[in-house]
């Protein structure tokens, strides 16, 4: 894992500085922090992580070096930003689909079907994590309180039956990691992710028939946008999903 941490500074005192000024951001910190965060996928994608110190992503990002610090503390933060900002990107994508539909079964179906799609097969996503040389929870899902408010939405409509709501959301969480986990690492085959979406549709209590009918089911195109790197910068690249 990286971790490359300030020398000229107590790591505790940047981090209280960097939280403090999160809390008061403005839009010019908002383009800075952005900046800083293009900067880093950027030389990722250029050079690999071990190759791109916290000098050359300031430099790519029109910044002192020093103002890094105001917003992250280590080399491996502004990275885990990066991941974020794509998470974020996803979520805004299937959002736009998500609200079209009406049936909250229909709503969790296309949701686990988006994640379960752009984790195997977005190339730019698998890259960056390649790349970026970070370990540790770098699945691809839906947040887990996105996820909650969406099966306490079926269980208020009487289309899911869930005696703890938390804990299908967990199971829920656990299962799409594990099966990501175990499609990368070859031991199950891309399609296993239609057998888990029919059985988590059964776990939130619809008939068999039905959940396979969901899984089965067309579903609306997603389109989606590529966070462009220096090699692409006059393309402007999109694609759907169904």
């Amino acid at each position: 894992m990286i971790d490359i941490h300030a020398k000229s500074q107590n790591p505790a005192i940047i981090a209280k500085k960097a939280d403090d000024h999160s809390v008061h951001s403005t839009p010019k910190r908002a383009r800075t922090r952005a900046s800083l965060v293009a900067a880093s996928r950027k030389l990722v994608f250029e050079r690999g992580h071990g190759r791109t110190s916290i000098k050359d992503i300031t430099a790519c990002a029109g910044v002192a070096t020093g103002t890094f610090y105001n917003y992250f503390v280590t080399k491996q933060q502004v990275l885990e930003a990066v991941i974020e900002d794509y998470r974020n990107q996803f979520a805004s994508e299937i959002e736009e689909t998500r609200s079209r539909l009406k049936d909250p079964a229909m709503i969790v179906t296309a949701t686990l079907k988006y994640y379960f799609h752009q984790s195997q097969f977005n190339q730019e996503w698998r890259a960056f994590i390649a790349l970026s040389g970070l370990t540790g929870p770098l699945e691809l899902r839906q947040k887990d309180a996105d996820c909650l408010s969406d099966i306490k939405r079926g269980v208020a409509a009487g289309r899911f039956k869930a005696e703890d709501i938390r804990f299908a959301q967990s199971l829920i969480a656990g299962m799409v990691d594990h099966i990501n986990k175990e499609i990368s690492n070859g031991r199950l085959a891309s399609n296993a992710t239609d057998e888990a979406v029919r059985y988590i549709l059964r776990m939130l209590g619809l008939p068999d028939l039905v959940a396979k009918a969901l899984t089965q089911s067309p579903l609306p195109p997603v389109a989606y946008r590529r966070h462009q790197t220096s090699q692409e910068s006059s393309l402007n690249t999109t694609g759907t999903f169904d």
